[in-house]
Order: structure tokens, then C-alpha cells, then sequence
């Protein structure tokens, strides 16, 4: 099932540095109990997809990654590297056991699922890849550019990339209509475009709005076109005649997610301020409004059955919605995951604080596992990259270097790049050395503190 996600080129920073580092903390996995989510991105998730028999679930992230989630568990069963920048899209192909992602590097892979590196790179764009769309005969594989192009692939043969140009700007969104026989493309200059895409022919102008158009989702029926746009507006077209149908105002900015339930009968729509509003797909209604999220909602997908919606933004959260009880659902978090500061420590309370926003990517416990980050449980004198069954990037691999103080300050101070040459790692410097030094204490005293637990509990 195809993700609703909404990531507008006038809104989107640009990629950050390097891929989430290994040292970083995960302090927002003690939070006290919450509404469970899928923890494992180290920053914004851009895109969700479910996969067509609701178990499983792909998100990208601005941490360079893409999870493999399993849905009930959410737990991860694959964590998948291949691009060198943030991951801006993601989706299944149907029917063939494979994915495809575009990201901010400009490339679009293929994957295998639970692979963990790509197969291949289907084709690039020369910039940022908006959105992608796979048809639903799994034969081709479309891309949207901030370079102003769309890009259309075969997955079997070996067959020219078609690249089709029509729009003034950045294109924001591609979809396939049918089989792959048209696809539909919108863009930053406001316009909706149809295209033959093998036709060799001009595309069809089917709607121009004024302001951007962000995202597009089509009804099962296909007689439906949802448009989301930066005026705050969601407008719905008929596809036989190409006149709008409904203009509906429910967000309080620019909509930036669309995703259509089974059957048709509802779709949720997401917004710049955390928004999510449902809608009645017959009349237009508003049906309910989710709030959840801080800051824009960039993807919605809804599972086979209807059931739940999944979200995601820029807060990094991966929240799962009962659709009906219109509130946060699944397991909770477990209790005795708190973080450990000493009473009265104010530099370790410090450090915690500086970790509230990065600490969904690694657990502090000997029993909390691998996140998009490997556990940090016995990472003071531990050489890196050496953690079992986590897959490290080649730089890290081959390092000779062992953390410490002295390196895991030098990671914060002078970035990734210039401490371990070649990784991936993304990260936030922390300039300040009295932000380092507190940084530094609170993972010695949660350390510390993890591993007298883990030596009482054997002692039980």
C-alpha cells in the first residue's frame, strides 16, 4: 500500500551532515510510558509504506535509513543503508518481494526486502528526490525531482530511463494511474500534470491550482484525485472530466499528506502544524482531528483493513491511530526504561535534556537491542564497529578507534567526517564543551547505573 507522505520542496531543510552516530544516546526511549510508536529513527521520518498484507511497514528517515518494520511487534527486522543523504521516499513494489527509495543524494534504489543494503540504483536526478510511486503491475518505477524532472524506469530489462519535462520547478509528487498506462505529476509551479509517459508526447495540463501542489492520492476506484496544497486547502477532482469537485478547508497551513482508506470512503490529510484531519470522501465532511504530532505531518498510510492510520513528521515520531476511537494506539513502553540521573546531578540532568530530541536510535540496557543505532550498552572501551549483528557502515568497520571520552567528545566537537573519515554518520555538534561535558556525565552515570541493575538481576 502506497504511503500518503508529504514533504514539500519549499519546506524541506536541505540533507543534514552524515549519518546519526553510534554515540548518540537514547534518552527518549526512558521516557515515562507513552503511546507506543516505532522507535528507531535518529531524527524526521519522511515517508511510510505498508505493505499490501498490513504485517509490515518501510519508513525512511533524515538519519540516511530506511526500517523494516513489523507492525504488530513494532519491531525492526531490517535496518537498510544505501543512500548518502536523508531518505525522502519509500515504497513497496507490489507483488515482487522488493522496494524502491528516493533520498536527497538524488538516487532512487532497489531493494530486496530484508536486505540491508540495496540491490541496485534504478536511475538518479541531478538533486533531491521528491516523492516516488511504483505501478501496480510491480513493472515500473516513477521519481519526482527537484530538478524539475519526472523519471520513469522499467524494474525488468535492461531499458533507457525515460525522463519527462513539463513542469517550471521542483516536482513535489508522481503517481501512477491504472497499471502504469498514465501517471499523474504535481508540482511547485502549481500545476497537476497527465502523462502518456511512453508516448513521446507532451503532458496533459489537468488542473492548476495557483500555489504549489504538494501531494496527490488517487481513490481505489481511480475516479477520485485528492490534491493537497500549500494554500491550506484539499480540493477533489473528477478524473473522467478533470473539474474540481470539492474545495475543503480543515488545516491551519499548508497540507503536506494524503492518504486514502481501503475501500475509499475516507482519507486523512496532514498538515504543517501537526494536524491530521479525517475526511468523508462522499460529501467533504471533516470527520475527526488527530493531534499527536509537533510540527508538520510528512506521511500517512493506512493499513489494509482501515483499521489504523500511520504517521509520521518531522518530530520523528511514528505514531499508530485507532481510526474509529480516533486516538494513539499499541503497547506501552516498559516502565523500568527511565533515565537514570542522580538526585540532585544537575549536570547529568543537563545531559539527559540534550539527548530528548536524538535518543529514539539506541538503548542503554544489555537486554535493549539494536535500534537504527547499535546499543550503547559497554560502549566506554569498546573499539568500533564491533557490536555483533549490527550493520556497520565499511568506515566504521575498519576503525582502530575505541570510545572513550576523548573520541566521543572529539565525535560532538568536530563532527563524524573528521573522527572517523568515510562513515555516514549524521550528527548535531554540540560547540559548547561544558554541553559536551554534561553530555559525557549523564552516559557514564546511566552506564553505570545500567550495568549494577544487569548485576543484581543475576545475582536474583
Amino acid at each position: 500500500m502506497r504511503r500518503g507522505n508529504g514533504k514539500t520542496s519549499q519546506l524541506l531543510p536541505d540533507a543534514i551532515t552524515r549519518r546519526l552516530a553510534p554515540v548518540l544516546l537514547a534518552v527518549l526511549i526512558f521516557c515515562p510510558p507513552a503511546s507506543a510508536e516505532l522507535i528507531g529513527h535518529g531524527g524526521p521520518v519522511h515517508a511510510i509504506a505498508i505493505s499490501d498484507d498490513g504485517a509490515t511497514a518501510l519508513t525512511a528517515g533524515f538519519d540516511y535509513s530506511i526500517i523494516h518494520w513489523q507492525l504488530a511487534t513494532e519491531k525492526a527486522r531490517a535496518l537498510m543503508y544505501g543512500h548518502d543523504a536523508a531518505v525522502s521516499d519509500v515504497a513497496f513494489v507490489p507483488g515482487t518481494g522488493l522496494a524502491v527509495s528516493g533520498g536527497n543524494d538524488g538516487a532512487v534504489y532497489l531493494w530486496r526486502i530484508g536486505d540491508t543494503e540495496p540491490l541496485r540504483a534504478v536511475h538518479r536526478h541531478d538533486g533531491n528526490v521528491s516523492a516516488i510511486a511504483a505501478s501496480s503491475d510491480g513493472a515500473l518505477v516513477a521519481s519526482a525531482g527537484f530538478d524539475g524532472t519526472v523519471r520513469i524506469s522499467r524494474l525488468a530489462g535492461d531499458v533507457d530511463t525515460v525522463v519527462l519535462k513539463g513542469h517550471v520547478g521542483p516536482v513535489n509528487e508522481v503517481l501512477f494511474t491504472g497499471k502504469g498506462t498514465q501517471l499523474l505529476s504535481a508540482g511547485y509551479d502549481g500545476t497537476i500534470r497527465l502523462w502518456n509517459p511512453f508516448a513521446g508526447t507532451a503532458p496533459d495540463l489537468f488542473a492548476e491550482i495557483g500555489l504549489p501542489a504538494n501531494r496527490l492520492s488517487l481513490s481505489p476506484d481511480g475516479k477520485t484525485l485528492v490534491v493537497a496544497g500549500t494554500d491550506e486547502a484539499v480540493r477533489l477532482f473528477d478524473m473522467d472530466s478533470g473539474k474540481e469537485r470539492r474545495f475543503m478547508l480543515g488545516h491551519e497551513a499548508p497540507v503536506l499528506s494524503i492518504a486514502v482508506m481501503p475501500g475509499g470512503a475516507r482519507f486523512a490529510t496532514g498538515g504543517a502544524r501537526g494536524q491530521i484531519v479525517l475526511w468523508s470522501m462522499a460529501d467533504g465532511r471533516p470527520l475527526n482531528i488527530l493531534r499527536g504530532h509537533k510540527g508538520p505531518v510528512w506521511s500517512l498510510a493506512f493499513t489494509p483493513d482501515g483499521s489504523q492510520l500511520v504517521s509520521a513528521g518531522r518530530d520523528g515520531r511514528v505514531i499508530r491511530w485507532d481510526v474509529e476511537a480516533g486516538s494513539e494506539i499499541g503497547a506501552r513502553r516498559p516502565p523500568g526504561e527511565v533515565p537514570y540521573v542522580p538526585p540532585g546531578d544537575v549536570l547529568a540532568a543537563r545531559g539527559a535534556e540534550l539527548f530528548r530530541t536524538c535518543g529514539v536510535c539506541h538503548t542503554l540496557t544489555p537486554d535493549g537491542g539494536h535500534r537504527a543505532g547499535p546499543t550503547l550498552y559497554g560502549v566506554f572501551g569498546r573499539k568500533v564497529g564491533t557490536v555483533p549483528d549490527y550493520p556497520y557502515s565499511k568506515a566504521l568497520r575498519q576503525s582502530d578507534i575505541v570510545w572513550n571520552d576523548e573520541t566521543i567528545g572529539a565525535l560532538f566537537e568536530k563532527g563524524p567526517q573528521h573522527v572517523v573519515p568515510g562513515t555516514k554518520m549524521p550528527l548535531q555538534r554540540l560547540g559548547n564543551p561544558e554541553d559536551r561535558q554534561a553530555l559525557l556525565h549523564f552516559l557514564r552515570q546511566a552506564l553505570a547505573f545500567a550495568e549494577r541493575r544487569a548485576g543484581q538481576n543475576k545475582g536474583e
